[in-house]
C-alpha cells in the first residue's frame, strides 16, 4: 500500500532525513517514533506530498512526487492539531469536508457514527474535548475509504481513557484492512496498537522491525503536565537531579533521567508546592536492537 524507497530531505545545511526505505501493507500498523527532531514529521509530510524530498514514495502503486493529487486520493490525512471551526457542529464540519471529496452528507453522517460520535453530531466543535477532536479527526481523514491512513501524533495531549479509545480505533481501522502509517512518542502505546516500528534519531533509521521486537533499556523519560507552573519547576528539577535534562513538549515538561531518579523529581515539586496535575513514564531509546539482536 506505501512504498518508501530512499527518501531524504535536506533544509540548505540542515540534515533532517536521512534515507529511509519501508514498505507497509494493508491492514498493517506501522509507528514512527524518535524524539523532536528526529525525522518523525518530516517522513510523515512528505508520504503525504506537503513537502517535496528526494528518494521515492509511492501510495498504492501512484508517485507521491509526480502525481501527488491522484496519490492522495488514496489516503487520509489526520494533522497534530486539526484545525477545524470552533463555531462548526461535528456533522457540520464532517459535511464541510466530505463535499470536498465530493460526497454527500449521508456519508459524512456515516463517518462521525463510525468515530463513535454520532451522540455529539450536533455539539459545536469548540465544546469537544481533545479526545472527541482526534476522533472527528479520524472521521474526516477517512471519509472518500482511503486505503491508507497517515496519522501524526494523534494520541498528543490526549488522557489515558481518550487515548486507549484512540488506540482501539486504530486497531478497527486497521481490522478492516487500511494500512495505517502514525507517529507517535507515547511507546507505552506501540505494543497495543503497532504491528511494526520505524525509530528514527537525528534522520536516521535506528530501527525497523517488529513491535514484538522492539526493546528499549536504561532510561526513561518522565512527562508532567503542571498546573501552569512550568517556569517554577525547571530550577527546582535542575536542582533535584544536579543535571540539565528538561524540556518543554507542548503543555508536557519532559525530564530524562535514570528510573531510580523518577521519585526524586516527583518530591521535589511536592515540597516545592508544585502540583502535577498528570504524570506519564516513556522508556528512552538508548540501543534497540533488531529481531536478530543486531543494533540498526
Amino acid at each position: 500500500m506505501l512504498s518508501v524507497r530512499g527518501a531524504s530531505k535536506r533544509y540548505k545545511t540542515t540534515v533532517a532525513l536521512q534515507p529511509v526505505t519501508f514498505d507497509l501493507a494493508p491492514g498493517e500498523v506501522l509507528a514512527v517514533v524518535g524524539s523532536n527532531g528526529a525525522g518523525k514529521t518530516t517522513l510523515i509530510k512528505s508520504v503525504v506530498g506537503l513537502i517535496r524530498c528526494e528518494g521515492n514514495i509511492e501510495v498504492g502503486g501512484i508517485d507521491v512526487g509526480r502525481n501527488g493529487k491522484a496519490a492522495r486520493r488514496l489516503l487520509g490525512y489526520l494533522p497534530q492539531d486539526p484545525a477545524f471551526h470552533p463555531d462548526l457542529t461535528v456533522q457540520e464540519t464532517a459535511v464541510f469536508y466530505a463535499q470536498l471529496r465530493r460526497l454527500d452528507a449521508a456519508t459524512a453522517r456515516e463517518a462521525v457514527e463510525t468515530v463513535g460520535l454520532i451522540e455529539h453530531a450536533e455539539k459545536p466543535v469548540g465544546a469537544l474535548s481533545g479526545g472527541m477532536r482526534q476522533r472527528l479527526g479520524l472521521a474526516v481523514a477517512r471519509l472518500g475509504d482511503p486505503t491508507l491512513l497517515v496519522l501524526d501524533e494523534p494520541t498528543s495531549g490526549l488522557d489515558p481513557a481518550a487515548r486507549r479509545d484512540f488506540r482501539a480505533l486504530v486497531r478497527k481501522e486497521s481490522a478492516n484492512g487500511r494500512a495505517v502509517l502514525l507517529s507517535t512518542h507515547w511507546l507505552e502505546d506501540i505494543p497495543l496498537m503497532a504491528d511494526r516500528v520505524l525509530s528514527l534519531k537525528d534522520g536516521y533509521t535506528q530501527y525497523l522491525g517488529s513491535a514484538a521486537g522492539y526493546s528499549a533499556v536504561s532510561s526513561s523519560r518522565l512527562l508532567l503536565r503542571l498546573n501552569g507552573r512550568s517556569h517554577e519547576a525547571h530550577p527546582v528539577i535542575r536542582a533535584a537531579l544536579g543535571a540539565d535534562g528538561v524540556v518543554q513538549e507542548g503543555e508536557w515538561l519532559a525530564v530524562d533521567c535514570a528510573p531510580e531518579e523518577r521519585g526524586k523529581v516527583v518530591a521535589a515539586l511536592s515540597a516545592a508546592g508544585i502540583q502535577i496535575l498528570d504524570l506519564r513514564l516513556e522508556q528512552a531509546a538508548l540501543a534497540l536492537q533488531t529481531d536478530a539482536g543486531e543494533v540498526a
